[in-house]
């Protein structure tokens, strides 16, 4: 009888530092307020499945965060088509803007990001295009399905950002090259800078607005005095931009594709993890990368209470396999 009350309370006690935990995470999570910094990541090389991943955790963080803009800086020769459109749908839902940066080339898949990015500059002598897609042993893929696809696939992001169509169309149907100067003349970018903390200048007098055309929503990057020309359903303001703190962000597990391999199996749907993931994720993952950015008290009181929630956890699965142990 007295094992029986001395379980019951441990259980409650456990119960209770459970719920204090808990308090305690929403509690850290109520501090959090957007933050006047800009999440600022550099990707060169191949676009792979990791660029994927680490794009997926900057996006993640920056919202986590506050973030008031993220910029994503390009040097690639381009990759993997299917990584690539998967980080164009990335960018697509992005609830904070993003800035794609050229320097010194988005050449291919770099070219999909640069038209699917809501703010698009190149650095001087930067260059894009040959757009057109190759098997994996570089021959040219000609069959018209996949062209026309993928000629709509960079013409709609060129629209959807009121961009120049026509030159979408050529980067893929006869591997148009541009460099920063021609891009810009083309309408093709919104302006030119030399650095992040000149696009960051140059930003500052200009608007983000998602408005409406009939029944569709268009994004375009306007000066302030042009707003009235538009009907607009969002805005952005960059309104003293140039004054936002750039923080640097290396994402600590960009090389682990969890994410992608839980679902992309049928086999693994079996597995409690594949169901646990994305709440594991949101509540504990993207609070720990966002340490690496920097370290905040509401990351660490976050962080802190979902430790000690998971000890209670583990304390009263504890107490009641022993209860049931024979004797």
């Amino acid at each position: 009888m007295a094992v029986k009350r001395l379980v019951i309370a441990a259980s409650l006690i456990t119960l209770a530092w459970i719920a204090a935990s808990a308090t305690l995470f929403f509690y850290a999570t109520s501090l959090r307020e957007p933050t006047n910094e800009i999440l600022f990541i550099q990707i060169s090389g191949e676009l792979t499945d990791t660029t994927k991943n680490f794009v997926e955790n900057t996006l993640n963080v920056a919202k986590y965060r506050g973030s008031r803009l993220i910029v994503i800086s390009l040097d690639t020769p381009g990759g993997y088509l299917d990584s690539t459109e998967r980080m164009m749908t990335l960018l697509d839902k992005s609830e904070i803007p993003v800035a794609i940066f050229v320097e010194p080339r988005a050449i291919s898949g770099g070219t999909y990001l640069l038209m699917a990015g809501h703010v698009a500059v190149m650095k001087s002598g930067s260059q894009i295009g040959s757009c057109q897609a190759v098997t994996g042993t570089g021959e040219p893929i000609t069959e018209t399905k996949y062209v026309n696809y993928l000629t709509g696939l960079m013409k709609s992001h060129a629209w959807l950002h009121s961009r120049n169509e026509t030159a979408a169309e050529l980067f893929v149907t006869e591997n148009l090259n541009l460099h920063a100067e021609e891009a810009l003349r083309l309408e093709v970018i919104d302006f030119m800078a030399e650095s992040p903390q000149d696009l960051t200048s140059k930003l500052a007098s200009y608007v983000l607005i998602k408005y409406k055309e009939g029944e569709s929503l268009r994004f375009t990057l306007a000066r302030k005095d042009e707003i009235g020309k538009y009907d607009v359903d969002q805005s952005w303001d960059f309104e003293e931009i140039d004054k936002a703190t750039i923080r640097d962000f290396r994402s600590t597990i960009e090389f682990i594709p969890i994410p992608s391999y839980l679902f992309e199996f049928p086999i693994a749907l079996s597995m409690p993890v594949a169901f646990l993931f994305p709440y594991v994720y949101s509540v504990f993952v993207v609070p720990l990368l966002s340490l690496g950015v920097t370290p905040s008290l509401e990351v660490i009181l976050a962080l802190f209470s979902i430790i000690n929630g998971a000890a209670g956890v583990v304390s009263i699965i504890l107490i009641f396999s022993k209860e049931k142990e024979p004797e």
